[in-house]
């Protein structure tokens, strides 16, 4: 399951047709750019060069195979992207003194109401 196979294919035929960019179909789109880029990963290893950019300019790959680099890198980041919330948005704590009193204040009269 963690590199292209037949019995992978086997198992999941139907995320090849996700269209959108969401869960699975995220990850599959990154499963397949990493491994496509699994070659020129080794090649910047065996060279102990870290970034593509770096790899590129010492002729260790070239530019297309750096922007494929760079497309696998963007596509794990998506996969593992996480929403972004203002504290203040989760927890009353995190509001100022005004809309904290009111929020007690409601939830008070909540209770008391039933």
């Amino acid at each position: 399951m963690l590199e292209p196979s037949a019995a992978r294919d086997r198992l999941t035929p139907d995320l090849a047709h996700v269209d959108d960019d969401r869960g699975v179909a995220r990850l599959e789109k990154a499963f397949l750019l990493v491994t496509g880029a699994e070659d020129i990963a080794r090649r910047m290893h065996a060279a102990r060069i870290h970034d593509w950019k770096e790899a590129v300019k010492k002729g260790v790959i070239t530019q297309g195979e750096g922007d494929q680099l760079a497309a696998a890198h963007e596509a794990v980041s998506k996969v593992i992207e996480v929403d972004d919330f203002a504290p203040e948005a989760l927890s009353p704590i995190y509001q100022k003194p005004a809309e904290v009193h009111r929020f007690f204040q409601e939830l008070g009269e909540t209770r008391a109401a039933s």
